[in-house]
């Protein structure tokens, strides 16, 4: 999966075999899940919320793209922004959402620190997490951006 290919160039990963590792693996999928699949209302409006702020009109295409294809780093930088500018109340709001498919809002502070830190550390080495994805999802089965 290019998220987890992307984190791993990024040296971000928790050690391989280990219990996060292994809660990465789970989040990343289960995360993408939610938000191509969910019928919360709450989830959608944040969903909606990040993709417009990060595209303006091109949200409705971003999400059409999204739940189609699955993560993208544009997905993951916009949902990142979103969720660091929310109130405390309004990320409870995802909870039953998250809830519905066995994850939760410290999973998803978790991985968006990750996300964050994958940036950080591509920046860094003056390389582009854009970039970096679209590399990796290209190297995926299916080769799509």
């Amino acid at each position: 999966m290019a998220v987890l290919a992307m984190l791993q160039d990024a040296d971000v990963l928790p050690p391989e075999g280990t219990p996060d590792a292994n809660r990465v693996i789970r989040v990343v999928i289960q995360f993408q899940s939610v938000f191509m699949k969910s019928g919360d209302p709450a989830v959608h409006a944040f969903l909606d919320r990040a993709l417009a702020a990060k595209t303006g009109s091109g949200a409705d295409e971003a999400a059409s793209r999204f739940r189609s294809t699955g993560w993208t780093s544009d997905v993951l930088e916009a949902l990142g922004e979103q969720w660091v500018a929310m109130a405390i109340d309004q990320r409870e709001q995802l909870a039953p959402g998250f809830r519905q498919f066995n994850i939760s809002l410290a999973d998803f502070d978790w991985l968006m620190e990750l996300v964050a830190k994958a940036r950080t550390a591509f920046e860094q080495r003056g390389q582009n997490i854009h970039q970096m994805f679209a590399q990796r999802r290209r190297e995926m089965p299916g080769g799509a951006q």
